[in-house]
């Protein structure tokens, strides 16, 4: 299993929304266009598979970055805190 950082610039509302949509079912929403999430290998590939049919290659982007444990550790949240936090057993797709 591994942590990634979702975040997205998606122009249009439709499309957006459905990304939002999708990413909620897969980990938890901490900013407007950005989510962490926690995958197996397979799930990963799965998710960009659907994302990608959402996806305007020519005006949308979406990135994946990868945690790792350590670095985990050191996220810092200034401000309101989430109520809950991701971790390996926290969704199950």
């Amino acid at each position: 299993m591994a942590f990634y950082l979702v975040c997205y610039d998606i122009v249009k509302d439709s499309r957006r929304n459905k990304v939002a949509h999708l990413l909620e079912g897969y980990g938890l929403r901490v900013q407007k266009s950005v989510f962490e999430v926690v995958l197996d290998e397979q799930q990963y590939e799965k998710l960009q598979k659907r994302l990608l049919k959402y996806l305007n290659q020519r005006e949308d982007q979406l990135r994946f970055y990868p945690l790792s444990a350590r670095n985990r550790s050191k996220v810092l949240v200034l401000g309101v805190q989430p109520e809950f936090a991701v971790d390996d057993a926290a969704f199950i797709v």
